[in-house]
């Protein structure tokens, strides 16, 4: 038999017991608990130990059906002994003698235990016989054990207690201990428990057998502790419930109703907000709180706490649906009219189907309000949007409740929070319209539908001219004018005024409020994509609307963001990184998803302006981590598209183009989406595909008046694809349409980056001086990694002219630049250059080759055009193509200037 675990005290107690009823010595030991604390289990015991002993053991288990049977309970222990048959020897209460003689000349010839469990359930005659027995004990030689449900209905009973108070040992069963639980878990795993798992089968249990027994069934081998959130749902068993709801409806209807009521109310609600609810006064809250503390439904301590989850499932379970939603409400009104936090009612209402009472809108509100400043949105907009079900379809008032879960949603479901703006637009006056306007985000505008967009031009020309207004309607006025500004609503040929309204502004245009700094950053963004101005004069600018906005995470829901790009593209980068480091810092403090992803992106863009890859791409993974693909536009993402373009990662390429699809906005900006596509073919080696793509960029670019090469330089992109291709001449067309740009703009990134590609595509000593010139502009600029570019192919340049020790120290620094950096292909292309020299290159490296690559390869490095190699072979131009770009990839060069290494290796053409 498995020993009976944490109960040798009390099973000592009943031997000793038993021992002295050989002796004529007969005792009364009574034995009390709550629900599951094992009481029972304990008294099934004691009939294997009793005839161990040389005792007879007589048993009798009462139940609530039987107490109508009189009797019953005297039937149960004696009829098993021999001529005895209770219910007929006793027709009466008045025979009772006639039975105690029975059970005393019984017992003189052997030792008897005499067990009744759950006592408070006895029938009535049957207590009245017990309570004489129990008073001859003394003189007979019998043991008699009573175990009685503490907190039970019929436990305080006047015949209850009187036979309990001849009890000579009162037999209490509290809580396990820790080390018996540790035996118990061992004894179901088969092993000794972790401390983890014991700790946590205790914690779980409160010491209760019943509840202990519930954890260990659901605690596998290896699996989690009670109380880990993948373990607690399989603690609550169904049949530990069911016998919970079982003893909860047996009790007094006060019980029952506080046990509903603490089951609906939270834990830290008390016991007074608890009596209320369940309609009764202080005396009967205090005495139902004793009952289920007896019945060791609650901890002890001053509040009423549930010892286990079971027990509230079960409260729960004890209602019908509609005493259920009922009690809900009660509570709800009881909390928010008694002064609780809103929250608590809101948590009572949100449990309820439906409720259309004015009150409760109130309530929600009021919770969304509280979650909101304690920085809980997604609690907030929970609340608002059970309140939206309970408000009426049309209205002011439900336009404040689209306005206030906006506000809510904005920071985890911008989507979300846009559609109930649009919506509360068509609820709201012409006033209040306008100010719920300008709360849209510029990053969401574009991709509205059209009928919104249209409305809130449509409140902007109500408004009239900003300059003509004054107070919130000048401010509410610059922000739409800001907004509509940013989408370029009247066509590709409204970013091309910009530049004229922000001169018109002034040479300081006022940057003192919110509004004017939005309206501003705009009017940058297209005068700076337009270049309609000089790099020095938007970095001034901008600079000043940096000096006076605060380094917020809301500023991601304005027009702000655009500053960001307008200082990468002046490389004026020494103030807006650590403006953008704060905001950042204070939006992982908040936790909002959608600022910590837009600022992320902001981060990216300026990293990548720095040269600095491995930064850029670590800001651009934690923006997509934040599920920024999700509700972002691809224009909103451009700096995710522009590093994923500079780091060659053609696995990010795809994962952007399969989230967006062909028209992601409706304004007239060029999609990224083909930037992407052409990264993905340059990545797979087709050159061609990949020109094609940059230039189909750039002439949508074009027509938008995109002209600024600092932002997108596609040019330079499209001259370096056409080098690699044969081009040469269009190479150099497009390299030089992009130098002279750059020096309008007048930045040193933009006309080094140029350059280089002007010298890439240039052959001889030209060439060389052109890439000087670039090293010389990027040397002492704000980006690395175009610099370590340039130094790169200076140096293999230097290389393949002979000048090996030039050559080596721009490899070498190119290296260096690359590492601080952190772009891999530069560091280890250099790394091979420095250890395979022009000079030490061997036939074998042209073994790679194919026949055909190595006769078209040939007659390029000797100078001739591509179409004169396809004449001259008899193939089309496209196959010339085709056999040249396998062949830089087999040599590892980049075009035609640097294939002139290797001509000293390849077939001659005065050899044809």
């Amino acid at each position: 038999m498995t020993p009976l675990r944490g109960r040798q005290r009390e099973i000592d107690l009943i031997t000793a017991a038993m021992d002295s009823a050989h002796r004529g010595d007969g005792r009364l030991l009574a034995v009390t608990g709550g629900i599951g604390t094992g009481k029972t289990a304990l008294l099934r015991r004691l009939p294997a130990l009793a005839v161990r002993r040389g005792l007879r053991a007589l048993t009798a288990g009462c139940a609530p059906q039987e107490q109508d049977f009189p009797f019953g309970v005297v039937s149960q222990l004696l009829d098993p002994l021999p001529g005895c048959r209770a219910l007929e020897l006793v027709p009466g209460p008045d025979r009772f003698a006639e039975l105690l003689s029975f059970v005393a000349e019984y017992s003189a010839d052997k030792p008897l235990l005499i067990l009744v469990d759950d006592l408070q359930w006895a029938d009535p005659p049957s207590l009245r016989w017990l309570g004489a027995l129990a008073k001859r004990l003394p003189d007979l030689r019998a043991t008699m054990v009573v175990g009685v449900q503490e907190g039970g209905p019929g436990a305080d009973a006047p015949p209850v207690q009187a036979l309990m108070e001849r009890a000579t040992s009162f037999l209490h069963l509290a809580p396990l201990t820790v080390e018996t639980v540790g035996e118990l878990v061992a004894d179901h795993l088969g092993r000794p428990g972790t401390p983890e798992q014991i700790a946590s089968s205790h914690r779980a249990s409160g010491g209760n057998p019943l509840f202990l027994t519930a954890a260990l069934t659901a605690l596998a081998p290896g699996g989690p502790p009670p109380g880990h959130p993948s373990f607690a749902p399989e603690t609550r068993l169904v049949a530990l419930r069911e016998r919970l709801t079982v003893a909860l409806r047996s009790q007094p209807a006060p019980v029952r109703r506080l046990a509903r009521a603490l089951a609906v109310l939270d834990e830290d609600a008390g016991l007074e907000p608890a009596g209320h609810l369940a309609e009764l006064d202080t005396a009967g809250s205090e005495e139902a709180a004793r009952s289920l503390r007896r019945l060791g439904l609650l901890t002890d301590g001053p509040a009423p706490r549930f010892v286990h989850p079971s027990v509230r499932e079960a409260a729960e379970e004890s209602m019908t649906a509609a005493e259920h939603d009922d009690m809900r409400l009660r509570a709800a009104q009881l909390l928010y009219s008694g002064g609780h936090p809103a929250e608590r009612a809101a948590a009572q209402l949100l449990a309820v189907p439906s409720c259309h009472e004015g009150w409760a809108v109130d309530v929600l509100r009021a919770a969304a309000t509280a979650a909101r400043r304690r920085g809980a949105p997604q609690e907030a907009a929970r609340y608002l949007r059970r309140a939206l079900l309970g408000s009426t379809p049309s209205g002011t008032d439900r336009a404040a409740l689209l306005l206030d879960l906006e506000a809510s949603e904005r920071d985890t479901d911008p989507q979300a929070a846009l559609r109930h703006l649009s919506q509360a637009l068509l609820l709201l006056p012409a006033p209040r319209r306008a100010l719920a306007a300008a709360r849209t985000p510029p990053f969401l505008l574009g991709s509205c539908p059209p009928p919104v967009i249209d409305t809130v031009a449509a409140v902007a020309a109500d408004l009239g001219d900003p300059d003509g207004l004054t107070g919130i309607e000048r401010q509410a006025a610059l922000r739409l004018e800001a907004r509509l500004r940013h989408i370029a609503v009247a066509g590709p040929g409204e970013i091309g005024r910009c530049a004229e309204r922000l001169r018109a502004l002034g040479s300081t245009p006022p940057v003192h409020t919110a509004a004017e700094r939005e309206l501003v950053t705009v009017l940058l963004h297209g005068a700076t994509v337009t270049q309609q101005m000089a790099a020095a004069d938007v970095a001034f600018q901008a600079n000043r609307v940096l000096q006076h906005e605060p380094a917020a995470p809301s500023h991601v829901h304005t027009a702000l963001p655009h500053l960001c790009g307008v200082l990468v593209a002046a490389e004026s980068l020494e103030a807006i990184g650590p403006w953008l480091m704060i905001a950042g810092e204070r939006a992982r403090r908040e936790g909002a998803p959608v600022p910590r992803a837009v600022i992320a992106t902001e981060l990216a863009h300026f990293q990548l302006a720095r040269g600095r890859l491995q930064e850029a791409r670590a800001h651009a993974q934690e923006a997509l981590e934040l599920g920024m693909t999700e509700w972002a536009t691809l224009s909103s993402m451009a700096a995710l598209v522009m590093v994923t373009v500079h780091s060659r990662d053609t696995r990010l390429a795809r994962r952007l183009l399969s989230r967006h699809r062909e028209t992601a906005d409706h304004d007239f900006r060029p999609s990224p989406l083909q930037l992407l596509r052409g990264s993905i073919a340059a990545g797979e080696g087709d050159w061609a595909t990949a020109l094609e793509y940059v230039l189909d960029w750039g002439r949508s670019a074009e027509r938008a008046d995109w002209r600024n090469p600092a932002l997108v330089p596609w040019r330079t992109w499209a001259a370096g694809l056409q080098h690699r291709l044969g081009r040469t001449q269009r190479a150099l067309d497009l390299a030089d349409e992009e130098y002279e740009r750059a020096v309008a703009w007048g930045t040193p990134v933009a006309m080094g980056r140029a350059q280089r590609v002007r010298g890439a595509a240039t052959a001889g000593e030209r060439g060389i001086e052109l890439l000087r010139e670039s090293a010389a502009l990027l040397g002492g600029s704000v980006n690395a990694m175009e610099a370590a570019r340039t130094e790169l192919l200076l140096g293999r340049r230097l290389l393949a002219a002979g000048r090996n020790a030039e050559g080596e120290v721009r490899l070498r620094r190119a290296r260096e630049q690359a590492v601080t950096c952190g772009v891999q292909w530069i560091a280890e292309r250099a790394s091979r250059e420095l250890a395979d020299p022009a000079g030490s290159r061997t036939p074998a490296v042209v073994a790679a080759l194919t026949r055909s690559e190595r006769r078209v390869a040939g007659l390029a490095a000797h100078g001739l055009p591509n179409k004169d190699i396809a004449e001259r072979l008899e193939v089309s131009s496209r196959a010339v193509e085709k056999h040249l770009t396998s062949a830089y990839r087999k040599l590892r060069v980049a075009g035609r200037s640097e294939l002139a290494v290797f001509s000293l290796l390849l077939p001659d053409p005065a050899a044809d």
